[in-house]
């Protein structure tokens, strides 16, 4: 009947959405108990030494915490909850740091004036 047309609609699907998955965050695999997020950095969006340095604050959250941006060189590293990591730019004005897969959202590159972490796990 139609199920063959279903399924194969679900798996022309399933291929189109894969096409728009973000290739710069991919799971990896890892031996113990923890995730770890294995991120490459996008091409398009690269920060200067100058935007990195521009960057740099202290940022509440709307959940009462608050993170620290750093920069070196041209790198950016966040201290969030306790632990120092760098983060990896993704898009404009999007990054994920390099350990754990949080998100971070900024409202403008360079000179940020508030934040958004979006974190997958603790």
């Amino acid at each position: 009947m139609r199920i063959p047309h279903v399924l194969a609609f679900i798996g022309a699907a399933t291929l189109s959405m894969a096409a728009f998955a973000d290739p710069s965050i991919a799971p990896s695999l890892s031996t113990g108990n923890s995730a770890q997020a294995q991120v490459q950095p996008s091409m398009a969006y690269r920060l200067t030494k100058e935007d990195a340095d521009r960057m740099r604050g202290t940022f509440g959250l709307a959940d009462g915490r608050t993170i620290k941006i750093t920069s070196r060189l041209n790198k950016l590293f966040v201290d969030l909850d306790g632990k120092r990591e760098e983060l990896v730019p993704v898009g404009p004005n999007r990054f994920v740091t390099r350990d754990t897969g949080a998100r971070l959202t900024f409202n403008q590159v360079p000179y940020p004036e508030e934040v958004v972490v979006n974190q997958a796990a603790r």
